[in-house]
């Protein structure tokens, strides 16, 4: 039966004008894929209109059944609605999905207390630290197998070698294992330490001493046989006015030199580094807590020698504000977090260009959803960039976030319920398959006392929803083609 010439099957004669809007949404708004942007309104709103679209379509059949002006285009609209519906069903499942966080290690005071930082991977096992906790109550280094077991202890602080907060995690080097403690110490100000993989009392590389900086709480990065770092300037018995410092020290106590100041800054071009630095092109990258042109935090740049570190890109509140973590580089882009600040003032994922320039806006975090407070850096699995908020989400225990380099589409990988942990600072360590997600929470697990977890990336393979939602298309696509070459 031939239908007239506007009987396309979206058309007035087919669809009321409101149904053929939202078809139209419907199958060209929604991502099918994992990864893809987010869509523009809420799942529950295509779902909404899918089955509203269903429904009149449905209803527009029986009426003209009923006056004996039935057709198979009229049981064709109302296949094709059913079609739309189920496309849309199977992307807001897709887009539901979310990866389960597997707990490998609980703390209890002997073991350590609040592990903050970043975990290191040597083969199959993680090393990192504790801020408290252990024999002498001030921290301790531990380690624990990828399998999942009891936290060993490698070593205990006890404020003379070091601690109490060693916040920054551990750098493994070879056979050793380094980082910085916050306060301890010969002047209480904070140590850089080393610790044999395999155990022992930790020793003492240097001391801080207020003058060439204090209060270390980001870990450490190797370059060229040394270590390089950044102090904030706020441990005991500091300077007013002192805004933080990037150091490097050597490998070893007997290398010589203890600590030796790279750069000072001033306020204007930063203060309080709390990120570890990144190297680059001759260059160390990091950022500020406070300081630069709204005193909200800066990202800096610093030849490797040493000399004025130079401002890249200063926050304002509505691009961020606050930035505590590390830096990633992808290309000539540098992307990071900020604590605060953004649409919602619970932070957000940023870039900047390598060569300074204004800040790109990836994501704003939403406390109740994505989370709040990303203290910790990012880590790049395929085009996507990984990472954790230190509140917020389902249970206000932080979360497990991503976003596409290009930004836009910031979501929820997993959620933190206390029993899995609660309230992360790491930056999420990558296994060497790139399936694997580690870190630690501060919070959380069977005694209150931390956690170290594990989470798989979510596969890019399409999910039964995407094959659901693109039979649902595909099915659209082919009655139309088939109409036209009947001539409708």
């Amino acid at each position: 039966m031939k239908h007239p010439a506007n009987c396309s099957i979206f058309s007035a004669v087919a669809l009321p004008a409101a149904r053929r809007t939202a078809v139209a949404v419907l199958t060209t708004a929604l991502p099918l894929v994992p990864g893809a942007p987010a869509a523009r309104a809420e799942p529950a709103t295509w779902l909404g209109g899918a089955l509203r679209l269903l429904g009149g379509a449905t209803v527009g059949w029986k009426r003209r059944r009923t006056a004996g002006m039935t057709s198979p285009f009229a049981k064709r609209r109302v296949i094709v609605a059913g079609l739309v519906a189920i496309s849309v069903v199977g992307a807001v499942a897709t887009q539901a999905q979310t990866s389960q966080i597997v707990t490998l290690a609980n703390f209890t005071s002997s073991t350590g207390i609040e592990p903050v930082g970043d975990v290191a991977l040597v083969n199959n096992t993680l090393y990192g630290s504790t801020t408290l906790g252990g024999s002498g109550n001030s921290g301790t280094v531990f380690s624990v197998p990828t399998t999942g077991g009891v936290p060993v202890v490698l070593a205990s602080f006890n404020g003379v070698n070091g601690g109490p907060d060693a916040e920054g995690g551990v750098t493994v080097v070879n056979n050793t294992i380094y980082g910085t403690t916050q306060q301890g110490g010969t002047n209480g100000s904070g140590v850089v330490y080393s610790v044999p993989l395999g155990g022992g009392a930790p020793t003492t590389i240097a001391n801080f001493n207020v003058a060439n900086g204090s209060a270390p709480v980001a870990g450490l990065t190797l370059i060229s046989g040394r270590l390089y770092g950044t102090t904030t300037g706020q441990g005991q018995g500091e300077n007013p006015g002192t805004n933080g410092t990037v150091f490097s020290a050597p490998l070893t106590a007997s290398g010589g030199g203890g600590v030796t100041t790279l750069a000072t800054f001033g306020g204007s071009n930063g203060s309080v580094p709390a990120g570890r630095v990144m190297f680059s092109g001759g260059n160390l990258y990091g950022t500020t807590l406070t300081g630069g042109a709204n005193d909200q935090g800066t990202v800096f740049s610093l030849p490797l020698g040493g000399g004025t570190p130079t401002l890249l890109a200063s926050f304002n509140g509505t691009n961020g504000a606050n930035p505590h973590g590390s830096l990633l580089q992808v290309g000539n882009t540098l992307y990071g977090t900020t604590t605060g600040g953004g649409s919602n003032t619970d932070g957000t994922v940023f870039s900047v260009p390598v060569g300074g320039g204004a800040v790109t806006l990836l994501g704003s975090f939403n406390r109740s959803t994505t989370g709040e407070a990303p203290e910790g850096g990012l880590t790049l699995v395929g085009s996507r960039l990984y990472g954790t908020t230190s509140e917020g989400g389902t249970n206000n225990d932080g979360t497990i976030f991503s976003v596409s380099l290009g930004g836009g589409d910031l979501s929820t990988v997993a959620t933190f319920n206390g029993t899995n942990g609660a309230s992360s600072f790491s930056t999420l360590t990558l296994s060497a398959d790139g399936t694997t997600l580690y870190g630690a929470t501060e919070e959380g697990g069977s005694a209150n006392f931390g956690t170290v977890f594990a989470v798989t990336v979510p596969s890019d393979v399409p999910e039964p929803g995407t094959w659901i939602g693109g039979l649902g298309i595909a099915g659209v696509a082919a009655l139309t083609l088939r109409r036209r070459l009947r001539g409708c």
